[in-house]
């Protein structure tokens, strides 16, 4: 869909990384609170040295952010829910972006090839919860073509990506 390229984020330039760069992402992979210290502990390094490094990391954008894994089964909304949608020719693609941001339970938009334009994910606590999203949030929504509700039973645990990438744990412990 013509438009919707205005609205993806850019993709960053390749920063090559040495095996103490890589080092320094696992240690933090694992525990984004380990001091630079202990992180110099482990690899050999001073703290300083460290320190420098993850500076360097994070001015490329190869830290972009230190953050949490929440639990949204314990927070009250287990369910996770994927809606592959359509968006109609000559829809106003800011306003529709806007309204579809604008629900609290999106977690992520994603545009998409194949069939559909945008992949939305959504968190919610159950099917009355689900229904009024759609009801009351997406059926309204001018230029929603074609939407289709995929609930998912479960997630597949995987190696995780960095392991199948550099080889090295992002747990140092596994």
């Amino acid at each position: 869909m013509q438009g919707l390229s205005k609205a993806v984020a850019r993709a960053s330039a390749r920063v090559d990384l040495d095996d103490t760069d890589r080092a320094i992402l696992a240690l933090l992979a694992a525990d984004a609170r380990m001091s630079q210290r202990q992180i110099a502990k482990q690899i050999g390094m001073s703290a300083p040295s460290v320190g420098e490094r993850i500076a360097k990391l994070e001015r490329s954008g190869v830290i972009k952010a230190y953050s949490i894994t929440v639990d949204w089964a314990a927070v009250g909304l287990p369910i996770l829910v994927y809606l592959p949608v359509t968006i109609a020719p000559g829809t106003d693609l800011e306003e529709l972006l806007m309204q579809l941001r604008a629900v609290p339970e999106l977690e992520q938009l994603s545009v998409v090839t194949g069939g559909y334009d945008l992949v939305a994910r959504f968190r919610v606590s159950d099917y009355n919860h689900l229904q009024k999203i759609l009801l009351d949030r997406l059926y309204p929504i001018r230029g929603l073509q074609r939407f289709e509700t995929l609930l998912s039973l479960g997630e597949v645990p995987v190696e995780d990506l960095w392991t199948r990438t550099f080889g090295v744990p992002a747990d140092p412990e596994s």
